[in-house]
């Protein structure tokens, strides 16, 4: 217990440094950088026909502005056509720079995946990112006081114009409620459509209890309130 209280004093008096000096203070890090989509999850885009679907991966390279400063090809479509169009796609695109633990803006990497397609007559390009190694952020996770997840939040909505249900941390705390309460495969569609409001409330909560921890004391209690049948359904299995 005073343990407890130990750490929620350390939060309070964090949350208050937070108020003084946003963005910098309030962030469990390091966060990697984030792609700026402006709400469009995939976009028509003038490129030659390659005559087939492509999916190519990408290790991204952005500098402390948030610039593209390289992008690698993990592994070749064999279609050198496809590659370069898709690198040069990347290379076109602005992230918000990865942050240190100190909250500082720094040079870092981050892994892609560019889809092209055709959707109709359309040309489709959509780019996804993918999450840093999930041991290490699930533990990034269950660290974030409802401070640190706004702060999140705030730089997914309000600077990359994304929404935030889909955006990597969000997605993984998810991720780790389904595992950790071994949702059934047949409740995932349920899931993902209530997914949105339920993070939602979340944040509405999180900004009246800011030295909360998000994942466990905000977002468990929410899920599991919103899912009511989800203990019927996995003693049925």
């Amino acid at each position: 217990m005073k343990t407890v209280t130990f750490r929620r004093l350390a939060a309070l008096l964090g949350y208050v440094s937070w108020l003084a000096a946003w963005p910098a203070a309030a962030q469990v890090g390091p966060i990697q950088p984030v792609l700026i989509t402006d709400g469009k999850l995939e976009a028509a885009h003038n490129r030659p026909d390659l005559g087939d679907d492509y999916t190519v991966p990408i290790d991204v390279f952005v500098d402390a502005s948030g610039a593209v400063i390289n992008a690698v090809i993990t592994e070749s479509t064999g279609n050198l056509t496809a590659d370069s169009v898709a690198v040069a796609l990347i290379r076109e695109k602005k992230f918000l720079p990865g942050l240190n633990l100190k909250g500082q803006p720094e040079k870092s990497k981050v892994k892609v995946t560019v889809n092209m397609y055709k959707r109709g007559a359309k040309k489709v390009a959509r780019i996804t990112v993918k999450p840093p190694p999930v041991a290490g952020e699930t533990q990034r996770v269950k660290k974030l006081m409802c401070a640190d997840f706004l702060f999140e939040v705030a730089r997914i909505e309000d600077q990359a114009g994304n929404d935030p249900s889909l955006e990597v941390m969000p997605y993984l705390s998810a991720r780790m409620y389904m595992q950790q309460k071994d949702v059934p495969d047949e409740a995932e569609e349920k899931f993902w459509d209530m997914w949105p409001r339920v993070l939602q409330k979340a944040i509405n909560r999180c900004e009246k209890e800011q030295t909360s921890f998000y994942f466990t004391e905000v977002l468990v209690p929410m899920l599991d309130d919103a899912m009511p049948n989800r203990a019927t359904a996995v003693a049925a299995q």
